[in-house]
């Protein structure tokens, strides 16, 4: 029996070390820079976007990958497998999930691809396709695959903390009144992203004030199954975080740099958090 293989997009923020030892084949996304686009992690590397990022005049987009591109992918793994989960940004935010089920629908009967809705984002995806990735490495069957990640969604949040809220403007996620008042006054807003869903857990003013009441917020929901610290261009800010919470960590906690498709979106500076409930 050939195994099972996972499959998911660049917005998951996995370091490429973590893909390559889990056997995960990522598809990217797609950045925008005026006319210019270039595959996440292909044509331009995070160090690059991030230089680009603080230099350019023109405000970064992505977009999601062609169903073709999908249907490329799935095509060279059905010469190693069979049977293929596809994982996905949740399809709240993106059109990845819908190119991704497009793409599989056209593929012949003999490979079964499953497409999944992670409800999450970045590295709260992240941990969902690192558990299915470690599940399907030592066995298990599509069913079993299928059951960890509808258990793992409803356990599993991320929480973020943007420094600056134009790039949430820009891309539609706030509005202008906000972001310009939430400037003016200093206010860092507490992103919680939980089932598809994106919520605004707290308004506060000033960097300092806004971590230490995510501190607050995540410990009332220990104990934790996984944990991953986040950050863009801020490492600091992941360490802090990770020392106030070290006493409910476990021990294989890990901090990752969101890459240039979610960064995008939340801008530099923002440090947050991924985590699966036990």
């Amino acid at each position: 029996m050939l195994p099972l293989r996972i499959v998911t997009d660049s917005t998951v923020d996995l370091p490429s070390e973590v893909t390559a030892r889990l056997g995960i084949t990522v598809i990217p996304c797609l950045i925008c820079f005026g006319q210019q686009s270039f595959r996440e992690d292909v044509d331009i590397t995070r160090a690059e976007f991030f230089e680009r990022l603080r230099a350019a005049s023109d405000f970064p987009s992505t977009a999601a990958p062609a169903p073709g591109v999908f249907g490329q992918v799935y095509r060279r793994l059905a010469a190693e497998t069979d049977t293929i989960v596809s994982i996905h940004i949740s399809a709240h935010y993106s059109g990845i999930y819908n190119a991704a089920r497009l793409g599989a629908q056209t593929m012949p009967g003999n490979l079964d691809i499953v497409v999944v809705d992670s409800g999450q984002v970045s590295l709260g995806m992240g941990l969902m396709v690192m558990a299915a990735a470690e599940a399907a490495r030592d066995g298990a069957s599509l069913p079993q695959v299928l059951s960890l990640l509808d258990d793992l969604k409803p356990r599993t949040h991320l929480f973020a903390i943007p420094d600056i809220l134009e790039n949430l403007y820009r891309s539609g996620r706030i509005n202008q009144l906000v972001a310009r008042l939430g400037t003016l006054l200093r206010i860092k807003p507490i992103l919680h992203v939980h089932q598809g869903q994106v919520l605004l857990d707290e308004r506060v003013r000033s960097w300092g004030r806004a971590q230490q009441r995510l501190i607050e917020i995540v410990r009332g929901m220990a104990p934790f199954e996984r944990v991953v610290l986040a950050h863009v261009q801020r490492p600091e800010a992941a360490r802090l975080l990770g020392e106030a919470l070290g006493d409910l960590l476990p021990r294989q906690t890990f901090t990752f740099e969101v890459g240039a498709a979610i960064s995008s979106h939340v801008g530099l500076g923002a440090a947050g958090i991924a985590l699966v409930q036990a």
